[in-house]
């Protein structure tokens, strides 16, 4: 599903975060935002995220506005979850509000287990799991909701080395449209089609081409 967005702006602390950028995501494609700490690329994933539904964010542009298409249906995954996680539930109730219609328990805990996470882990508390393990059902939540646009900040924080590989390879069979930020490069790597680059002083730029090509345009490959 396509998002479009138009002469976007926003500033943080009278900063520009986002500065007068133009684009569109198309159906399918899978986006890198890139930019120095500062440069606002948390806030382009806020605004993207609250134009959709303003209960996922409440920052909205100074100027400027967002599009999505009519039958977008939206995962968004932000880089602050704790909240989500602040409930006394056990980690197959958690993950079994987030069931659609016709989801049984083997498919909660069939998800539960592609999240690599046993079965004398489901009894546990949500609220004593890791910082990588909430991220983990976080991503669990958006396999049940079955989004057609993903948004995700910085998805693969606190993960380990198994949990991102497990996490790389759902998102490589994702057919839908994907925008990201991470920083960990060999992520990116093997994700991004496309890339747009926030330089922290309210411009951008785009590269239509996957991470090897963007290096190779910055003379950094």
């Amino acid at each position: 599903m396509s998002i479009v967005f138009d002469n976007l702006t926003v500033s943080y602390r009278r900063h520009p975060a986002v500065h007068h950028i133009r684009g569109e995501f198309a159906p399918g494609s899978m986006w890198a935002v890139f930019g120095p700490n500062g440069a606002g690329k948390s806030t382009l994933l806020k605004l993207l995220a609250g134009a959709f539904d303003e209960k996922l964010s409440d920052i909205k542009p100074d100027a400027g506005c967002i599009k999505w298409a009519e039958k977008a249906t939206i995962g968004y995954y932000p880089q602050d979850h704790e909240n989500d996680f602040d409930v006394d539930m056990d980690l197959t109730e958690w993950m079994r509000q987030w069931g659609q219609e016709g989801d049984d328990e083997q498919v909660i805990r069939g998800t539960l287990g592609r999240l690599l996470f046993g079965s004398n882990d489901v009894v546990k508390k949500v609220k004593v799991l890791s910082g990588g393990e909430k991220g983990r059902m976080l991503y669990g939540k958006l396999l049940l909701l079955r989004p057609n646009v993903l948004i995700m900040d910085e998805p693969t924080n606190h993960m380990d080395m198994e949990s991102i590989e497990s996490l790389n390879m759902a998102l490589e069979k994702y057919k839908g449209t994907l925008i990201f930020v991470s920083h960990d490069r060999q992520f990116v790597s093997s994700l991004a089609t496309q890339i747009i680059e926030l330089d922290g002083k309210g411009g951008y730029e785009y590269y239509l081409g996957d991470y090897e090509g963007y290096l190779a345009k910055k003379g950094l490959a």
